[in-house]
């Protein structure tokens, strides 16, 4: 079965991200790359997504039509910044690759029509 890996990332990863030296990134850097690649077989897909400020929201409203906004906009002040494709037995094999995963705090998962 194939499950959509959603990544999202809070405002305040984005403020300690910035504030890490190269150093520090490259080993964050290296983590990710290592979960990766330990789980390359199971990967069909990978898109990381530009950053946040080049977003735009686009909701429907009842009366008005569509509502265009500039940027994200979620209620909890998270905003996607990738997503990955993958293909496993069950939730729970992917419920175990993320036991590892080293990036994005929050992590939504769905499975894929």
């Amino acid at each position: 079965m194939r499950y959509a890996l959603v990544f999202r990332d809070a405002e305040q990863a984005g403020r300690r991200w910035e504030a890490m030296g190269d150093d520090e990134q490259d080993l964050q850097f290296e983590k990710v790359d290592r979960w990766f690649a330990a789980h390359a077989s199971k990967i069909t897909t990978f898109r990381r997504l530009k950053s946040i400020e080049t977003a735009t929201t686009v909701r429907r409203g009842t009366e008005e039509g569509l509502r265009v906004i500039d940027g994200p906009f979620c209620e909890d002040r998270e905003a996607v910044s990738g997503y990955i494709e993958v293909d496993a037995a069950d939730l729970d094999e992917v419920l175990t690759m993320l036991r590892t995963w080293p990036g994005a705090a929050t992590v939504e998962v769905r499975p894929v029509r």
